[in-house]
C-alpha cells in the first residue's frame, strides 16, 4: 500500500473519530431517547413564583401540603411522609420547615392532631396560586418562594414512604447545591 493511501485512511479515521461521535448525540437527542435530569418529582415548566402572602411563609425551603376538606388515607399518610422527611434530613433540618397549607381556620383545627410538629398556615391566596398543582401533592419551596417539584400521595402507605424517599433525596441534593436558605 502507498504512502498516500496510507495517510488518507489515517486522515478518515480521525475524522471519523470526531464525526461519528456528534452525529450519535444529534440523533440522540433529536429523537428523545434522553431524558435529562435526576430529579425524582415531577419537575414544574415553567416554576410557580409564589408573590402574594409570601412572607408568611417560614424562612429557609419548604415541603408542602395543601390540606384537603376531609383529610382522608392519602392525606394521613402524606403528613406522616413529611414529619419522616424533616426528621430524616439530619442535620440540614433547621434549613427545612414541612408547611401544610388550610383554606380556613376551621380546616386548620382539624389538623393539628394529625401534624403536631408541621407548620399550618390559613393562605386562601397561596392556595390560589397554587392551583396548577394537582390536588393532593406534596411539593417543594424554594427559599425564593419558587415552586419547582411536586410528588403525587398515596392512599398505600408504601407506596407513600417511597415517594417520601425520592422528596427526601431532591432534598439533599437541592440543600447541597443550594447556598441559600
Amino acid at each position: 500500500m502507498s504512502s498516500l493511501n496510507r495517510s488518507r485512511r489515517s486522515m478518515i479515521i480521525v475524522f471519523l473519530a470526531f464525526i461519528v461521535p456528534v452525529l450519535a448525540a444529534w440523533l440522540f437527542l433529536s429523537q428523545n431517547w434522553y431524558e435529562a435530569g435526576t430529579n425524582k418529582g415531577i419537575l414544574l415548566q415553567p416554576t410557580i413564583t409564589l408573590e402574594q402572602q409570601a412572607e408568611q411563609l417560614p424562612v429557609g425551603w419548604q415541603v408542602g401540603y395543601i390540606a384537603p376538606q376531609n383529610c382522608a388515607i392519602s392525606c394521613e399518610n402524606a403528613l406522616y411522609v413529611m414529619n419522616q422527611i424533616d426528621v430524616a434530613i439530619g442535620k440540614d433540618t433547621d434549613r427545612l420547615t414541612p408547611v401544610v397549607l388550610h383554606q380556613s381556620e376551621s380546616l386548620k383545627a382539624e389538623f393539628n392532631h394529625s401534624a403536631p410538629h408541621i407548620t399550618q398556615l390559613v393562605t386562601p391566596e397561596l392556595i390560589k396560586q397554587l392551583s396548577a398543582l394537582p390536588a393532593n401533592t406534596l411539593f417543594i419551596i424554594d427559599p425564593m418562594h419558587n415552586v419547582m417539584l411536586y410528588y403525587p400521595t398515596h392512599e398505600d402507605k408504601e407506596q407513600m414512604i417511597t415517594e417520601g424517599k425520592n422528596v427526601l433525596a431532591d432534598l439533599r441534593k437541592l440543600l447541597k447545591l443550594s447556598r441559600i436558605g
